[in-house]
């Protein structure tokens, strides 16, 4: 069970007044296993039946205790019954219900206790002012992150429980520590990355159509989760030498072989093409430098065999225009052809 998750975020969840990320934290939980989601189920099924009106703060023990006796028929009377048969009948039903009492009992104080032991982590945001690439951002558990500009993680001050989740936009390269009694799970929206001890490149972009994992060593899981219940959607198990594509427009998700090692080229510097046709060209050049490139005329035709290493797009243009012919106008953030 996810140590994280207390009985304050629970009730916030179930009546709506939580934060996206205590949404995500619960709905995290839910998706680890089967008990959770059955324990959430027994959960919710009791504060329906006996939540006080103020939903807002904790639990009255002792008031959801008498309430829950209710909802379950559980009372003196039932004991007090004199025929045989109701004795009978009454002695199932008392082993019955005080199973499920005793349940509720581990549900409501273990929750309460959990509260207690976690209330005190809190969680911190760093955002990459500029590609970090000789200072990596340093984890609590000693996991390195190579971020990129722009890149934002969220992170506890103390991974306290058994899974260490943080919160990632942006583009990085992860190298975790390994720790198969604590695994990993990074949130990138609706995305899960799920590591006991591996590296890998992670790109979760605004305004990209695709969330892309390249696996580099050790072994993850990758997939997609339901944002209003938790429930895992698709998953796929990655191996060195593979990515991950999540398309965040059909919520499909699909694995190919890594080509090629253009995609860390903003962390190493080095671009390299063998026959690859110019649009493609052109995609990897906007992804790495982070600008927007157009084209006024047909590009489908050209390929390019190539190597860059630590080159501006500037210098890169200047050689494209000598070996097409095209010309282009250049800003910092757009380059056209014409």
């Amino acid at each position: 069970m996810n140590k994280e998750l207390n009985i304050q975020q629970l009730v916030s969840y179930i009546t709506g007044n939580c934060s996206k990320k205590e949404r995500e934290l619960v709905e995290l939980w839910l998706g680890t296993s089967n008990e959770n989601m059955l324990l959430f189920n027994e959960f919710k099924m009791v504060w329906d039946a006996s939540a006080p009106q103020n939903a807002s703060c904790l639990i009255d023990i002792d008031k959801s205790w008498n309430n829950f006796k209710k909802q379950a028929f559980f009372t003196e009377e039932t004991l007090e019954e004199n025929t045989d048969v109701s004795k009978g009948f009454s002695l199932k039903k008392v082993i019955y219900y005080a199973s499920r009492v005793a349940a509720m009992i581990v549900i409501l104080f273990g929750l309460y206790f959990l509260f207690d032991n976690v209330k005190s982590v809190e969680t911190h945001s760093y955002t990459a002012a500029t590609a970090q690439l000789d200072s990596p951002f340093v984890l609590p558990d000693g996991s390195n992150i190579i971020m990129n500009k722009d890149a934002k993680i969220d992170y506890p001050d103390r991974f306290s429980s058994d899974i260490r989740y943080v919160d990632f936009t942006g583009e990085a390269f992860f190298d975790i520590v390994s720790n198969p009694q604590k695994p990993m799970v990074i949130a990138a929206d609706n995305v899960r990355v799920k590591v006991l001890g591996t590296s890998f490149n992670l790109c979760n972009c605004i305004n990209n159509d695709e969330i892309t994992v390249y696996l580099e060593s050790g072994k993850i899981l990758f997939y997609s989760v339901d944002i209003t219940d938790g429930r895992m959607l698709e998953q796929i198990i990655l191996y060195p030498g593979q990515k991950g594509v999540y398309n965040k427009n059909t919520g499909l998700i699909t694995k190919h072989q890594i080509t090629d090692n253009n995609h860390t080229a903003w962390k190493t510097g080095a671009l390299e093409f063998i026959k690859a046709p110019l649009p493609d060209v052109i995609k990897i050049l906007e992804q790495t430098y982070r600008i927007k490139i157009t084209s006024h005329i047909s590009l489908d035709n050209y390929l390019l065999t190539a190597r860059f290493n630590n080159e501006t797009p500037e210098s890169i243009f200047e050689s494209l225009q000598i070996i097409y012919g095209f010309n282009y106008e250049i800003n910092s953030e757009s380059i056209l052809i014409n």
